[in-house]
């Protein structure tokens, strides 16, 4: 059998996390597919390698929609997807604040909800376009080395991470609950309320840059409106290229057949970027450690940007279409160099 490598498109659940679905993911497909499963070197052997499987970027248990899971030897391209924009359909309530900023923390405080929703739909602007943003004390970002959620739910007094650069490129409004008694308002998913026991919420759909927190925009969103609020629900729709609308849907319920069936190849991963074809000799050259020739970039079905920009980065496939590597055009002389090569069968990693 053909080692198993790809990308899942996976409709994330509410109530499970991130690591939850790998795990769920790992274990199925070990599961029907044995040889997956570690073994132990022979004597004078090398190791066979563990079977890879993970994803491109967390999605809180909260949290519903698109997550890549990364399988075999798709574990290398997660750098590219990681750093990929991203699109959001949040949620947001008025009223009161959590500790981890969404309906699942402890409220810290509440206030009064804006006067109204138009008072908070004018603030929109001044949230869009490159702007500071400060992360959540709740997150997986790393202080000392330890994530600091574990840091902060140890009992430790963690300084609040620093302002750092996103960019929100678009920023709607979808839908608008005001004023609404929380038994007609919130009767399916109650939540957190405020001191008035009153439904203020909005609908946003956000397109945004790597690194974003949709639970940062709520708490930055009500404490420019003058009050307070928290992330309520949010739903990924795509990332970079990939959307929702063609993720697996029930990932865990599917066994490992059925999984197996819906990974993509390697080389749809990065839909977005060039690519050209190497002949049989070229990709085992290219496997093999040696760097791409400057004339072969003649043969790529786009410029990766006007003027092949350094830095930009583009695919090299084989005659069949699978993936053979990531090459970025160097920035001094703007020739290609090798980034991430992927290795050929027959081994398991």
């Amino acid at each position: 059998m053909k080692p198993l490598s790809g990308i899942l498109l996976v409709d994330k659940p509410a109530g499970v996390t991130s690591f939850d679905v790998v795990g769920y993911v790992r274990k199925q497909l070990r599961r029907s597919f044995p040889e997956l499963a570690p073994a132990r070197a022979r004597r004078g052997q090398p190791h066979p390698g563990k079977f890879r499987c993970g994803h491109s970027g967390t999605l809180d248990p909260m949290a519903t929609g698109l997550l890549v899971v990364l399988i075999g030897k798709g574990s290398r391209l997660s750098p590219y997807l990681t750093g990929m924009d991203k699109t959001y359909e949040a949620r947001v309530r008025f009223g009161a604040v959590t500790d981890t900023l969404d309906r699942e923390g402890q409220v810290t405080q509440t206030a009064p909800a804006p006067a109204s929703a138009a008072d908070v739909v004018d603030l929109l602007p001044r949230f869009t376009g490159t702007i500071e943003q400060v992360p959540p004390m709740i997150s997986a970002l790393k202080k000392d080395g330890q994530p600091l959620h574990r840091r902060v739910r140890a009992g430790e007094e963690v300084e609040a991470p620093a302002a750092r650069e996103i960019t929100i490129s678009k920023l709607e409004l979808r839908g608008v609950h005001w004023d609404l008694p929380a038994r007609l308002g919130a009767q399916e998913e109650p939540g957190i309320l405020g001191a008035d026991g009153i439904v203020h919420e909005i609908d946003l759909l956000v397109d945004c840059s790597s690194g974003t927190y949709i639970r940062s925009l709520a708490r930055d969103l009500g404490e420019a409106a003058g009050s307070l609020a928290h992330l309520h629900r949010l739903r990924r729709t795509r990332i970079g290229a990939h959307d929702v609308a063609d993720a697996l849907d029930g990932v865990m319920g599917c066994d490992g057949t059925e999984l197996a069936a819906a990974l993509l190849p390697l080389s749809a991963a990065l839909p977005h970027l060039p690519y050209l074809t190497l002949s049989e000799q070229e990709a085992v050259l290219i496997r093999n450690g040696a760097q791409p020739e400057a004339a072969w970039l003649d043969r790529l079905s786009a410029d990766p940007v006007p003027q092949r920009k350094s830095g930009a980065l583009l695919q090299l496939q084989d005659d069949g279409g699978d993936l053979v590597a990531v090459a970025e055009l160097d920035s001094a002389t703007g020739e290609p160099r090798l980034a991430t090569v992927i290795p050929a069968a027959p081994n398991p990693e």
